[in-house]
């Protein structure tokens, strides 16, 4: 699904308008029809609608005429000059007056009505929003938000389109109602909250009209990411389904890659190999019997591995995964580019293998082939040398600039997960905050390296993998609440690779 900003929309519904020549007042008359039906679906005949003097209002009041010729109760406000609306909304709030019908500007009034309404819909602002809200709309805002159960149009007000963030104050709603396509806002920041659920209409744009657009965001759906993986033929072995191996641990942090070792059989590789130090073998090997090991020296309190133990690992692995819990040291800075300088298969760094590339991150534009990197805020950072507060501001564009330069498939972990291979963008929606907890990363890395080993693109391995960790995440809080812990998310992984998959229900 195609994921949109304010402006790309502005020039489908301009292109709509002046290519296919479809007048503005039937789409907006579409907008209406499509928020009916949606209002429809909820219980109440007592409905509050308050509008801007935007598109955004006009749909509102458009809506406001079709509801009152279904016998609907409707009040309808506006707290802005009237003489501001104009266009094709302008058309519809004059036929709403010519029906008899009064348009409020009062806060009290509002209140009240709100407070007996069934739905409220924010028809307030729209897409277009660049600055602070108004402080006269903030009272208005506070109000909605009271509301029983509340509907926005298009995006909640108050919310940045393109980026999700509050400007200021905005609408909390239980169900926001867009047209055509996602909007970046809606599942960026605090937009995501503020969305609730989120439903996409079609209000008669062709299709064509949006495959015009170069749109490079786009989202999971019903059918992708899920269509990208692979059915298995029936004759096959082990040896068709990678053998990968994963580089970590220490004897403080052993957990690490018993969870990557753990998740990447899970994930289905056919072969998977924990390279640790000695001093844990024990530990890994009671709890992970179905991998294969190459215990390594250590040295001060860290793995030891020199060139010729890494040249042996080439050769027996399709894919490699550096960095589950194998600590911050310097020594180990030469490992990993040497690790980039001569490994010709695909590569996985995440937590303290990030770190140690923070050390110098020009070694990456050393790599044989693409690596995918996953980093949380935290290490976004140290790798940018951006504050984590503007990073997670600015979670596209710090992703998508990192990995341009560096030539690499970056997965900005967090709340809507970005990943990103310098170009093109894909924004993950499973998981939930259950999900943070200790292990959760040690968790992906598993599934990455898998499904590497398994044949998939790096781009592939990072957009699947990111969405079958959190359907993961979904399904474990549906047993365990926010007291799961990474160990559920790997009981879980096996059930996305079944038959059936595709009874997963997205929305």
């Amino acid at each position: 699904m195609k994921v949109v900003n304010a402006n790309e929309m502005r020039e489908i519904d301009k292109r709509a308008i002046e290519k296919y020549k479809i007048p503005g007042i039937i789409l907006m008359e579409n907008a209406a029809y499509a928020l009916l039906e949606e209002i429809e679906r909820l219980n109440g005949k007592r409905i509050t609608i308050v509008c801007g003097t935007g598109n955004n209002g006009g749909d509102g009041f458009a809506l406001a005429r079709l509801l009152l010729i279904r016998g609907y109760d409707v009040e309808v406000f506006c707290f802005s000059d009237p003489e501001k609306v104009k266009g094709d909304a302008r058309i519809n709030l004059d036929i709403l007056l010519n029906m008899g019908i009064k348009v409020y500007n009062d806060l009290n009034k509002l209140e009240n009505s709100i407070r007996y309404s069934d739905v409220v819909v924010d028809a307030l602002l729209g897409t277009g929003l660049s600055g602070e809200v108004k402080e006269e709309l903030k009272n208005v805002i506070d109000a909605i938000n009271k509301g029983r159960l509340k509907l926005s149009v298009d995006i909640p007000s108050g919310i940045n389109s393109d980026t999700g963030s509050i400007m200021g104050t905005c609408v909390f709603a239980d169900i926001t109602v867009t047209f055509e396509c996602l909007k970046l806002g809606h599942i960026l920041s605090e937009g995501k909250e503020a969305s609730g659920k989120v439903i996409v209409k079609k209000i008669g744009i062709p299709v064509s009209c949006i495959e015009e657009q170069s749109v490079k965001i786009f989202t999971s759906d019903k059918e992708y990411p899920i269509s990208l993986i692979k059915k298995r033929r029936l004759d096959t072995n082990k040896g068709d389904y990678g053998k990968v191996a994963i580089i970590g641990g220490n004897y403080k942090m052993s957990g690490a890659i018993i969870l990557a070792l753990k998740s990447a059989l899970r994930s289905g590789a056919g072969l998977v190999c924990g390279v640790f130090p000695k001093t844990i073998l024990d530990r890994v090997g009671a709890l992970v019997p179905e991998a294969v090991y190459f215990p390594c020296e250590e040295k001060h309190e860290h793995i030891f591995l020199d060139d010729y133990c890494l040249n042996i690992l080439f050769q027996k692995s399709n894919a490699i995964a550096f960095g589950v819990g194998i600590g911050n040291f310097d020594e180990l800075l030469h490992p990993l580019q040497y690790i980039l300088e001569h490994y010709e298969g695909p590569l996985v760094i995440d937590a303290d293998g990030l770190n140690v590339l923070s050390r110098n991150k020009t070694i990456l534009k050393s790599a044989k082939s693409k690596v995918i990197l996953t980093p949380h805020p935290g290490e976004m950072s140290r790798l940018t040398g951006y504050d984590i507060d503007y990073i997670n501001k600015n979670r596209i564009n710090v992703a998508k600039s990192f990995a341009k330069e560096y030539n690499s498939i970056v997965l900005l972990k967090g709340s809507s997960t970005v990943v990103t291979d310098g170009e093109f963008i894909y924004i993950n929606r499973t998981g939930n905050p259950g999900m943070a907890t200790a292990g959760s990363g040690d968790v992906l890395t598993g599934v990455l390296v898998s499904l590497l080993g398994q044949g998939y693109s790096p781009f592939e391995a990072a957009i699947l993998g990111s969405f079958i960790h959190g359907i993961s995440g979904d399904r474990a809080y549906q047993k365990h609440g926010y007291g799961l812990t990474a160990m559920d998310l790997v009981d879980n992984l096996g059930f996305l690779f079944k038959k059936d998959i595709g009874s997963i229900k997205l929305e």
